[in-house]
């Protein structure tokens, strides 16, 4: 399991223990850790994989959190693993999203998904702007850090292939599988089962997608593509 295998990675040379005894009401995993060393694991942990904020009560009004993207359209939806008082989701604008990836420009919030990857299963790091306990919303942008990343993404100029619902160690098979070694510069996960998939300069991230597909039929894959984005979005 992905997340045993991160988990026993993590806990590489400290005294502790950990051990998976459950899922939330929304799939996140609960993780229970023990030993001399668990408050430096659970730091470990809480740095390296993304943690639920699961009550209301414990967030920061203008917090920045991590989450996972639920859905895109009229507006961006990113749970960060709130149960209390309600399974609520952070809820960012099309309005928002325009003014920070777009400059403006009326460009669908499917449209957007599809420039910069933002697709169901991605993390990103959102700000909280707004708590509105009594029609239960959470508003919130794009954490700084989150257009930081989109920024240094795109400066690169490499093309990239986003990975879905893929285990890393299956992905690292695949990219030998379909001989691409030479195509590629690294493997860069998101979340144990978001994936990077680097591309060298030059090289076509979409002329990628059906040599990857042939082997990761159950995945889905995009391309993250700097060029695109600069033309079709905003300068960077």
């Amino acid at each position: 399991m992905a997340l045993e295998e991160s988990l026993s990675k993590l806990k590489e040379g400290l005294s502790a223990s950990t051990k998976l005894i459950g899922l939330s009401d929304r799939g996140w995993a609960k993780i229970e850790i023990e030993g001399e060393d668990s408050e430096i694991l659970h730091e470990i942990v809480s740095r390296k994989l993304i943690r639920a904020q699961t009550d209301l009560d414990q967030i920061d009004a203008q917090g920045t959190y991590s989450g996972i993207v639920n859905g895109i359209g009229a507006n961006l939806e990113v749970d960060i693993g709130l149960e209390r008082p309600a399974p609520w989701n952070v809820s960012i604008s099309l309005r928002a999203l325009r003014a920070q990836l777009c400059d403006g420009k009326l460009l669908s919030g499917m449209e957007i998904g599809e420039y910069y990857c933002i697709h169901p299963g991605e993390m990103l790091t959102v700000r909280l702007t707004r708590i509105d306990q009594g029609v239960g919303k959470i508003e919130g942008w794009l954490a700084d850090s989150q257009i930081d990343l989109f920024s240094e993404l795109i400066d690169s100029r490499l093309e990239r292939v986003q990975v879905y619902s893929c285990t890393r160690r299956r992905l690292a098979f695949a990219v030998r599988k379909a001989k691409l070694e030479r195509d590629v510069i690294s493997v860069e996960s998101n979340t144990l089962v978001t994936h990077s998939v680097v591309c060298k300069l030059g090289t076509n991230a979409v002329g990628l997608i059906p040599k990857l597909g042939a082997v990761l039929r159950k995945s889905e894959l995009k391309p993250f593509l700097p060029r695109r984005i600069l033309e079709r979005c905003r300068p960077w």
